[in-house]
């Protein structure tokens, strides 16, 4: 069996608590690499080598595939310049902070003939399936509503994520699971885009946000995050016959009990269904990207769709940036 040789570039958490483990789960894997300027945390990777540098284990001729889960503003630097090696790419998402980045990721990708895949692990989750599949039955009829949450407590100060030139803030970093279940998994397309949010005066991120969408039906799409509030991920799909909610959407796997969980309410909130399922999506997500590079197809999820997402979260945070200074309003609602 052919077994594709990874090497990872930094060496951060997400690597070491999810996706390395998920690539030594398969049978097709190596994990050759670890490249960080922290030889302590890149030890802990057991990896046959370790490199200070990134360059050095893009020159590695023996790494077929790297996976990149670098801060968002490194991204789009990375990821180009490690297809331009020849080296197919798994990018941490967002895979771009701007439209003009995500091109560059597709141009890479197409003129160097490798795979690219933004890394929506949760979407490969055999729950999400069976959503689509009720809401095709019928079973709430045409939907005409949908919002997604995703918050968490961030609690430590110097985090990336509270880093304005890193890309942080709160839609960029759990936001964007909403946004794609919405857009990409649903099948919701905006023709407006319009946000606003809590800006850290510290900072200069959103720590709270709330992305409005609206489709050509007039159809309204709310996509909330935080990094502030409890730990909670759902989406909902609401229709004239009821409602499909899907709990622990984006990460049943730190779940009490591993689940991700679907419930089906009739119109009069009446529990008609209820289904709990447990999947490796980490796991489903790698095999997935082996697949395409053995077989030389592209993703299911491929640059087309990181480019919608790319254009969706630039929207998204051009509008907020041009609304954060709101009119002040007195008790009654009127403007001062």
């Amino acid at each position: 069996m052919t077994k594709i040789h990874w090497g990872v570039m930094s060496a951060a958490n997400i690597a070491y608590d999810e996706l390395v483990p998920a690539l030594r789960r398969s049978d097709r894997t190596i994990v050759a690499a670890v490249a960080s300027r922290s030889k302590g945390k890149a030890e802990r990777f057991n990896t046959p080598i370790i490199y200070e540098r990134y360059e050095e284990l893009l020159d590695d001729s023996s790494i077929d595939a790297v996976y990149i889960p670098l801060p968002n503003s490194l991204h789009a630097e990375w990821a180009v310049k490690a297809m331009q090696k020849g080296k197919h790419v798994l990018l941490e998402k967002p895979a771009a902070l701007t439209v003009v980045e995500m091109e560059a990721i597709k141009t890479a990708a197409d003129e160097n003939g490798v795979v690219f895949m933004e890394a929506f692990m949760y979407q490969f989750h055999c729950q999400h399936k069976r959503a689509k599949e009720l809401l095709e039955s019928g079973i709430i009829g045409e939907y005409r509503h949908v919002k997604a949450h995703f918050s968490w407590m961030l609690d430590e100060v110097g985090d990336i994520r509270l880093n304005q030139e890193l890309g942080g803030g709160a839609m960029r970093d759990v936001g964007c699971y909403g946004l794609h279940a919405v857009t990409q998994m649903i099948g919701f397309t905006p023709t407006q885009v319009s946000m606003s949010g809590k800006m850290s005066p510290d900072h200069g991120v959103d720590t709270t946000s709330t992305c409005v969408l609206v489709d050509k039906q007039n159809r309204i799409a709310e996509v909330s995050a935080s990094m502030e509030l409890p730990f909670i991920n759902r989406y909902e799909i609401i229709g004239p016959k009821g409602s499909i909610t899907v709990d622990s959407a984006f990460r049943p796997d730190v779940s009490d009990d591993k689940h991700g969980k679907i419930t089906v309410q009739d119109d009069n909130g009446n529990v008609i269904l209820f289904e709990k399922f447990k999947d490796d999506q980490y796991l489903n997500q790698v095999e997935h990207f082996h697949d395409c590079i053995l077989e030389g197809k592209q993703p299911d999820y491929n640059t087309n769709h990181s480019l919608q997402m790319a254009r969706y979260l630039e929207k998204s945070y051009q509008s907020l940036h041009n609304h954060s200074v709101m009119t002040d309003m007195n008790e009654k609602g009127e403007q001062k």
